[in-house]
């Protein structure tokens, strides 16, 4: 169903094939979460696609403005992803949505939808690995940071050992 935003993304990444793999890592968390929120199939898309577009800035970042920062990443992403998302025919509602998570996915303070939050949970699964933070501090950013129920669950199972 998403081979033609894959395909897209390996053309993308091509000079970063690591980020094939963070993205895939990210997208299966989101599905993850999205598919035991039981979303509606719109928001669900909404998820994926975002999940799978989020980063597709980065590379262009670093040509443009010698860092991967995320400030970078939300400017440069947005058109990457309208270009894509456009090629294969995407529901115009669904093409802003996804937009404005590719354009914002690092602003936490903007979540303003499940999608949204859906979308930095999942990265944040990722992202955590390249973390080093005391036992005490992850904890307390896990409890603050995850909101839906499948998320805190499984960063605290990740991240926490715990069942």
């Amino acid at each position: 169903m998403y081979q033609e935003v894959w395909q897209h993304l390996e053309e993308v990444f091509r000079e970063d094939p690591s980020m094939l793999e963070h993205t895939r890592r990210v997208f299966d968390f989101a599905h993850d979460i999205a598919q035991a929120l039981k979303l509606d199939a719109v928001t669900q898309r909404t998820v994926h696609l975002a999940a799978l577009l989020h980063d597709v800035g980065i590379v262009e970042a670093e040509k443009k403005f010698g860092s991967r920062e995320g400030k970078f990443q939300h400017i440069t992403g947005p058109p990457i992803a309208r270009r894509i998302l456009e090629e294969i025919g995407e529901q115009p509602q669904v093409v802003e949505r996804v937009l404005y998570l590719v354009g914002n996915h690092h602003n936490f303070d903007k979540v303003d939808g499940i999608d949204f939050q859906v979308l930095v949970e999942a990265d944040m699964l990722v992202n955590l690995e390249e973390e080093k933070l005391a036992s005490d501090e992850l904890r307390s950013f896990i409890e603050g940071f995850f909101k839906t129920a499948p998320g805190l669950r499984t960063a605290k199972r990740k991240y926490l050992k715990e069942i």
